[in-house]
């Protein structure tokens, strides 16, 4: 059984936003726990963030999570977004692999509307579905041609875009079915060193 969703945030970027976090799509809703990006607390990606920052994460429910998270992302000036503006879900199941996309999530606008940004960490690059794949496709869309490179993560590339270079770092998924191929203090630095430098 599959159904189509839009995605419920599109994109979140402070005005100090530097670099631009990209994965998938979100979960299925009946595993959020509030109504931002990773919205399912078992996933490592606020953790690390909350690391990264310097400040630990207090809410796990509801509003008071959305506004720390925004918060953490200010003080980093970290955008964020997906790939997927709209899919189809099949299953009713929150893996990437069971995601089809339907339409890209517009990254050339954010660029555009974020001139700072000059480093993207993509989130999975396994798999037929990964934010590397469909931004890849999704670059293809709009006649920016990149081949990716192999090899052992953090994988980093770069693309020219309005005569800027955008850094590209493909990173270890935050997720908790891959924290067993990185341990936690691995995954902070890998998003750390793309994110603080």
């Amino acid at each position: 059984m599959q159904h189509q969703e839009t995605h419920p945030w599109n994109w979140f970027a402070p005005e100090n936003s530097r670099t631009l976090i990209v994965g998938t799509f979100p979960p299925t809703k009946r595993n959020w726990k509030y109504d931002f990006f990773y919205p399912n607390t078992a996933n490592l990606f606020w953790r690390m963030m909350a690391q990264i920052a310097g400040t630990p994460l207090k809410h796990f429910s509801d509003e008071e999570a959305i506004i720390e998270r925004k918060e953490i992302l200010r003080t980093l000036g970290v955008a964020i977004t997906d790939m997927g503006r709209t899919i189809q879900r099949s299953e009713n199941s929150s893996l990437d692999e069971n995601l089809a996309i339907v339409e890209y999530m517009d990254i050339l606008t954010i660029l555009d509307e974020n001139p700072d940004i000059s480093m993207m960490i993509c989130t999975s690059s396994s798999g037929k579905v990964s934010a590397k794949r469909w931004l890849s496709e999704y670059l293809n869309t709009k006649n920016i041609t990149h081949t990716f490179p192999k090899g052992k993560k953090p994988i980093r590339t770069e693309i020219m875009y309005n005569n800027t270079i955008i850094q590209i770092v493909i990173a270890y998924s935050p997720s908790a079915r891959a924290s067993n191929r990185i341990s936690f203090a691995d995954l902070v630095e890998m998003y750390r060193s793309a994110i603080v430098g």
